[in-house]
């Protein structure tokens, strides 16, 4: 016994300490104090970049795609004031230039990221301390490295600090989760409340962020707590409506994504969540383990479902999974989608392991595929980590790549149309209009939906940037429609851009 006590907590601490020195290693190549790093950590990042360095200007957040800049911002509200109200106080006490927003900017989601972890932490000793008093220490372990796996493990990944809302949508609502497992015991209408609020502050961050509001109306509709539910979906709605109805006709817009034609496809979203499973084995393996049981064990499944918690994340899981597979389904989703279902996973697995008791043979199988899993899954980190597999660092090659590509595209005549979305920045490229396109410009304009102008292809052929600077150095594949005509390639690049100038010049 004690043997396998040993092997129990070397499993723990070798998965945990595996995937905080994976993280570790990409904080350290993802900051600097010495100069502003200029990379991207998740797909359009500079997107979010744009729109929060507009509100810190005091600009409109929100605007037309399909009107000059063609920029959109896709998220809601609380996400850009949040972000750019830290970013614009820190650049402003500090004295430091807009290129380090994309480095302040992080910290702020960085500090969601620990924040979240923390209240994960809790939730799941809450949930398996609620259950089973006091608490086995294998029950313990498999909960706080639960918690881990959800906001500094390979999931997370780099969105521990990107520059988006997920993990701060996500804190929030796992801090709905918590409240209503430490509350509904001794008041389910206040409990319910406290939920809506905390999932309407992570609604405002990501609109998508609607999987954990779903799990917990589902829980009391399967409870038939009409009141509470009432309570519950009156409060929630009742905020998402105000904060919609404040919003003017843009945001509007940008919230239901009424200007965007998305795409669908079952393979991509199977493999995000093939992809989530794989980062997060030591839930899902013995996860695997509690749903056999359930299904094959009878005495198991009634004590299992003799607890509110245990049928409250069981209801959750199948509500988020439910939901967060059909959106998986669009491209331009990752495994960021599935974390609120990895929470009620994890909830799910906390619940049957403490539910389990200590020396029953259920058990014992429960244990050992729980080590396999997490020492496998510090295997997969280290691979990362001796760089077999996966990314380790996203700047070592980018960011000097981009201030040389910078620097030489400043050197043009102006106004310039740079093609590259982030170095079309505002501190990246010194320009009058910044043309951070929406990564769904294109097909908005291959569908032939109408630009003011013509759009940039347009803009080009009407002459109106003195440089071009783009990724073709052939006039018959042109740019956005446009022919070139107006320009000439010349002999001058800038990293892989070329550069065209206007032939009046």
């Amino acid at each position: 016994m004690m043997v396998f006590q040993r092997v129990y907590m070397f499993a723990f601490w070798a998965s945990l300490f595996a995937m905080l020195l994976l993280m570790g290693i990409r904080l350290y190549y993802g900051f600097s104090l010495s100069e502003p790093l200029q990379f991207i950590t998740s797909g359009d990042e500079q997107s979010s970049l744009f729109a929060i360095w507009k509100f810190a200007n005091g600009l409109d957040v929100y605007s037309d795609p399909t009107r000059s800049p063609y920029s959109m911002s896709f998220f809601n509200a609380l996400f850009y004031s949040a972000y750019g109200t830290w970013s614009s106080f820190w650049l402003y006490h500090l004295a430091l230039a807009d290129a380090w927003l994309p480095s302040v900017a992080r910290i702020f989601t960085l500090f969601g990221t620990f924040t979240g972890w923390m209240i994960a932490t809790f939730l799941f000793l809450a949930v398996s301390r609620r259950i089973s008093a006091p608490s086995t220490w294998q029950n313990a372990l498999i909960a706080a490295l639960a918690a881990a796996l959800l906001f500094v493990g390979p999931l997370t990944g780099f969105w521990a600090f990107t520059v988006r809302p997920d993990i701060w949508a996500f804190t929030f609502e796992v801090l709905g989760v918590f409240l209503l497992v430490r509350t509904y015991g001794r008041n389910k209408h206040l409990a319910v409340v406290f939920a809506a609020v905390a999932l309407f502050v992570g609604w405002t961050f990501k609109q998508s962020a609607i999987s954990a509001v779903c799990g917990v109306g589902l829980f009391l509709l399967f409870e038939r707590e009409w009141r509470a539910l009432f309570l519950y979906c009156t409060v929630y709605l009742g905020l998402c409506f105000t904060v919609i109805s404040v919003g003017d006709d843009l945001y509007r817009q940008s919230l239901f994504f009424s200007q965007i034609e998305l795409k669908y496809s079952l393979l991509h979203g199977l493999k995000v969540w093939a992809n989530a499973i794989v980062k997060t084995l030591p839930i899902y393996l013995p996860l695997l383990i509690v749903l056999l049981s359930l299904i094959r064990y009878r005495e198991f499944r009634r004590r299992f479902l003799t607890h509110w918690i245990c049928r409250f994340f069981t209801a959750g899981y199948a509500a988020s999974a439910g939901v967060m597979f059909l959106l998986t389904l669009q491209d331009g989703s990752a495994e960021n989608y599935t974390l609120a279902p990895n929470m009620f996973a994890a909830g799910v697995l906390v619940c049957g392991a403490t539910c389990l008791a200590d020396g029953q043979s259920l058990r014992h199988v429960l244990d050992r595929t729980w080590v396999g899993a997490a020492a496998a899954h510090a295997v997969l980190c280290l691979l990362v980590v001796t760089g077999v597999t996966g990314v380790l660092d996203a700047t070592r090659k980018t960011h000097p790549a981009w201030v040389e590509t910078a620097q030489c595209i400043n050197q043009q005549s102006k106004p310039v149309f740079v093609e590259s979305t982030y170095l079309a920045l505002p501190w990246m490229v010194d320009n009058a209009e910044h043309f951070v396109l929406s990564f769904l410009y294109h097909r908005a304009r291959t569908h032939g939906v109408p630009h003011e102008k013509g759009g940039v292809g347009g803009r080009i052929d009407a002459g109106e940037f003195a440089t071009l600077a783009l990724s073709t150095n052939s006039r018959e594949r042109g740019y956005d429609g446009s022919g070139l005509d107006r320009y000439q390639l010349t002999a001058t690049t800038c990293g892989d851009l070329h550069i065209w100038s206007r032939t009046d010049q």
